[in-house]
């Protein structure tokens, strides 16, 4: 009988758009069902247990039946196969089948002891889609050559630019458009042009350091499958080492030659800033000095992601030096070190076993919570400061519309459980964008709204 293949694409796209499936086994203790993370490769399904009931009863009968659906009846798969232990997870790579379309079973893989990856081998699907034709139960013996077509036509290829965009972790990039907005807000003449061209390059400088970051730390031991805070280019095995780094390369040669051009269009100040910047972001991570690894990340970062980029800026914009920008980067630095921050927390188990020392490694979960929150309660305090004083518009105080989200975060960093659980570093950036935003809103009103 051959293969419906209409139907076996169906089920390949519920695959895809789903993370999550209802899992039906039955032993002596009899049946249970229980929602687990899962993902398909070649064919195969693959989840990780931890060693409750399903876990159990698999291991007693391996015939199970599963259903993945997102909630809405109109395309959906009812499944029976067979399911085999593979080992634990920290020990099977086939994990990274998962990791990569559940970030989030790293923290229940890395805190809850006994999670075996097992893979279950479809032996009959029944595929429902309602969603733009008819097609009722169609019902799909999963054979050797459906393996085959799983394997061939149907395998996942992913784009090699979306493994690029993701090696640079655009999701940080707020930390250099902010500071740099900033500095050229602050300019008494603003050149559209010449802002582009400092955001090219600043944004290429970034985005170059992430990648040689993620690559050392990567090389150095330090991320593991159990580290959330890269972004797991190299720890799921999406791209290989070499071309990681040569990558990262690329990137700083491209942000040098936008600085060359930069240098010549405003003038020879830049050489330092980026001199400067460039030392700090490379030897963040680089040997012999790897910042990061010696408790001073924290520094690198808000120099880096704070006055550099805000002086630079308004550098380009007037060839001028002016201490302005500097004093008035320092909420958006402080924030910016909050996200890190709010990463070495959730790490600092981690990071202690990796054999480098983080400011929250040194202070601890209780210290790390204060010092959050100064962090973020330092940024709102400096900014009512600078508006006291004349250096912010009135307009600045639109960033305490964010303080809400401030108050979520420091709740958060209060309750150790939750760092772990509530990605502090990512709800921290969301933070960080939000104030920017209203910081930026409030000085663009102030100069085209007087």
């Amino acid at each position: 009988m051959s293969v419906d293949r209409d139907a076996l694409r169906v089920a390949k796209r519920v695959f895809q758009e789903n993370k999550a499936f209802t899992l039906v086994t039955q032993g002596s203790s009899g049946v249970w069902a229980g929602k687990a993370y899962f993902a398909e490769h070649d064919g195969y399904l693959y989840t990780a247990l931890e060693q409750g009931r399903n876990y159990r009863n698999v291991l007693e009968n391996p015939e199970v039946t599963f259903v993945i659906e997102r909630g809405i009846p109109d395309r959906f798969i009812q499944g029976k196969g067979i399911a085999e232990p593979l080992g634990p997870i920290e020990e099977r790579p086939e994990r990274h089948y998962i990791f990569r379309k559940a970030l989030e079973l790293v923290l229940y893989a890395k805190l809850i002891p006994g999670v075996t990856v097992f893979r279950i081998r479809p032996t009959k699907l029944f595929v429902s889609d309602f969603t733009e034709f008819w097609k009722p139960r169609a019902e799909i013996e999963v054979t050797d050559e459906a393996l085959e077509l799983f394997r061939s036509e149907l395998r996942d290829r992913v784009a090699r630019w979306r493994v690029y965009g993701k090696a640079v972790r655009p999701f940080s990039f707020t930390a250099t458009l902010a500071p740099v907005l900033l500095g050229a807000l602050l300019a008494p003449q603003l050149s559209w042009a010449l802002l582009g061209l400092t955001l090219l390059g600043t944004l290429l400088a970034h985005a170059g350091v992430n990648v040689i970051s993620d690559y050392m730390d990567w090389r150095r031991g330090a991320d593991t499958w159990r580290v959330l805070g890269s972004s797991r280019v190299l720890v799921d095995g999406l791209l290989s080492p070499r071309a990681h780094r040569n990558f990262g390369i690329v990137l700083l040669a491209l942000a040098g030659l936008t600085g060359i051009w930069l240098v010549l269009q405003s003038g020879p100040a830049i050489w330092y800033l980026m001199a400067a910047g460039a030392t700090l972001g490379v030897f963040y991570t680089v040997p012999p000095i790897g910042l990061k690894y010696r408790a001073l990340g924290d520094v690198a970062v808000f120099l880096a992601f704070g006055p550099l980029m805000a002086l630079g800026a308004y550098y380009v914009q007037t060839g001028a030096l002016d201490l302005r920008p500097v004093w008035l980067s320092i909420p958006i630095g402080l924030l910016t070190i909050a996200i890190l921050h709010g990463n070495n927390y959730r790490d600092i188990l981690e990071d202690r076993q990796a054999g480098y020392r983080t400011v929250a490694g040194i202070l601890g979960p209780r210290g790390s919570a204060w010092y959050y929150t100064a962090l973020v309660a330092g940024a709102y305090a400096l900014t009512v400061f600078f508006v006291l004083t004349g250096w912010l518009p009135l307009w600045s105080l639109l960033v305490f519309l964010t303080l809400p989200t401030a108050v979520r975060n420091i709740r958060v960093a209060f309750n150790h459980a939750r760092v772990s659980f509530s990605f502090l570093d990512l709800l921290t950036a969301q933070l960080h964008l939000y104030f920017s935003a209203a910081l930026l809103a409030g000085i663009a009103l102030a100069r085209w709204m007087p």
